[in-house]
């Protein structure tokens, strides 16, 4: 690299650089070279932390979104639960069916006979089983006489005589 200084005399002379500053400036651009990628290379590290920086917060977020949906799908859960209870209830409080259970821990006649899913079937089925108990009140027992004992008088003669055979008695 040149330059032209002037002197008070008006003659112009050249003047070139040590050439040990030509190689510094070679240097120069060599580290600038090396700078320059560095630089590079942080900046785009910088944008992929700047891009993907919040990824574990997103993470996060997503995991408290899978939890509340197994949430609100157990909340949903429960709701339908609720009310094909309560359906239940009304429905065999409406045609006297009870709900206590048996005094040995049995399941209630609601609980056992009432099974159905929707109001239509539980309906049917709460009809069907009123009916029944209704027949079942109004005709009785289906069999008069079981349980009771009968005796005929030739019966006991014979049981008798047969019992005197036996034990060699001739009364």
């Amino acid at each position: 690299m040149t330059t032209e200084t002037t002197t008070g005399t008006g003659q112009g002379t050249a003047e070139t650089a040590a050439p040990g500053t030509e190689a510094q400036t070679q240097e120069q651009q060599m580290v600038s070279a090396a700078d320059v990628e560095r630089i590079v290379k942080d900046r785009l590290a910088q944008q992929a932390k700047n891009k993907f920086g919040d990824y574990e917060a997103l993470k996060a977020q997503a995991g408290q979104s899978a939890t509340l949906e197994q949430r609100l799908a157990t909340l949903e859960g429960d709701l339908t639960t609720s009310r094909a209870e309560a359906l239940r209830a009304r429905v065999a409080a409406d045609y006297g069916i009870s709900t206590k259970a048996g005094p040995n821990g049995e399941p209630s006649d609601a609980d056992l006979f009432l099974t159905g899913s929707d109001a239509d079937s539980l309906k049917a089925q709460a009809e069907r089983l009123a009916g029944r108990e209704a027949d079942r009140q109004t005709k009785g027992n289906r069999a008069a006489k079981e349980g009771t004992t009968t005796t005929t008088g030739n019966a006991t003669s014979d049981v008798k005589q047969f019992a005197r055979q036996l034990f060699g008695r001739t009364d």
